[in-house]
């Protein structure tokens, strides 16, 4: 009797397993199946931000050329970025979809494939990614100079020999000749009648005006558009809120600053410029007052302007051709062309 309940135990057992390998064979396809939901597609997920990431460098790469005036070579241009930011173990394609150069618009799209691992199982040997992404370029329209002081549009003209840019009768620029020679611009003095035409008998734009703005906190200008009235700092010195390290800081730097086309009669702390446009200026030397200075600058604005001395303010560097991708300034694609152009990044399409 014992015998024959041994064997009935062993029969259940065979049985039991026999069961469990029809079970799991049942289920093997639905596990797949999940396996593939959780693990190819978080894999596609992660090569689609990758191919993201292409197409926003794409966009933004091709921008920059044609914000500097070349837009040629932009499909190869948006290929190197795409062929960069690669999913792995596949490859990326880049199209550029649209391209308007007087909109100042472009718009970028990457692809690829990848090879599913699990998904086979339910008939899905591969999946298609794409990603997509609008740059947009132009000229500041809106910002704060990265110093509290303004440039007379009149005396950038005379001071460094550039011609306006002139579209049906109108001035819409400034035309900054490329790779030009380092100029020493020398700021609006009334101890320095000038005979540039710009000022009037006392060398000055207005009362008490000596090119400085109202500063903030962290020595920049105040945040006005193209056509604003910005207030004057009286006074010769830099304003307040500036210290001798926030010139320095900017040596050999681009920084965009405000240029003005007319300045009120009022004078002292009632002034006010209003602003033309932003030139981009890559400052090298300065001379201001007390300790704004560089080393070695202590000749730097002699001679320049009749009448000059060791009392007249100036810095040296260079007008560029600059593109700024900061988003600290916003963009128009009608705003006056000094030199200065602004990129950013204006749509991201799954």
């Amino acid at each position: 009797m014992q015998r024959l309940t041994d064997r009935l135990r062993r029969l259940r057992a065979t049985a039991d397993r026999g069961a469990s390998a029809v079970l799991v064979g049942l289920l093997a396809i639905p596990l797949f199946a999940v396996a593939a939901l959780a693990i190819d597609i978080a894999a596609m997920h992660a090569d689609k931000q990758i191919l993201q990431t292409g197409a926003d460098a794409a966009a933004l790469a091709v921008a920059q050329d044609c914000a500097r005036n070349e837009c040629t070579g932009t499909d190869a241009t948006a290929e190197e970025m795409a062929d960069a930011n690669t999913p792995f173990g596949g490859e990326a394609t880049a199209t550029i979809v649209t391209l308007d150069e007087a909109a100042g618009v472009v718009t970028v799209r990457t692809d690829s494939s990848r090879n599913h691992f699990f998904a086979p199982v339910i008939g899905q040997d591969e999946g298609d990614i794409a990603a997509s992404a609008t740059a947009q370029w132009g000229y500041p329209t809106t910002g704060s100079g990265m110093l509290p002081y303004i440039m007379s549009y009149c005396e950038v003209l005379h001071q460094t020999g550039a011609t306006p840019i002139v579209e049906d009768g109108e001035v819409v620029g400034i035309d900054f000749p490329e790779d030009a020679d380092p100029v020493t611009f020398t700021f609006s003095d009334p101890k320095a009648p000038k005979d540039s035409g710009c000022t009037g008998p006392a060398g000055a734009h207005m009362p008490g005006g000596f090119g400085w703005l109202e500063a903030t906190a962290d020595c920049t200008g105040p945040v006005g558009d193209v056509g604003d009235w910005v207030p004057s700092d009286p006074g010769e010195s830099p304003p307040n809120t500036c210290d001798p390290s926030d010139f320095e800081a900017l040596i050999g730097e681009t920084i965009l600053v405000p240029i003005f086309d007319a300045a009120s009669e009022a004078g002292g702390s009632h002034g006010e410029y209003r602003i033309f446009g932003f030139a981009a200026f890559t400052l090298l030397e300065y001379k201001l007052t007390g300790q704004y200075k560089t080393d070695g600058s202590g000749n730097l604005c002699n001679g320049l302007e009749k009448g000059s001395g060791s009392s007249l303010r100036c810095i040296h560097g260079t007008f560029d051709r600059f593109v700024d991708v900061s988003g600290d300034f916003d963009l128009g694609t009608d705003g006056p062309q000094l030199g200065a152009a602004v990129v950013e990044l204006t749509l991201t399409e799954d």
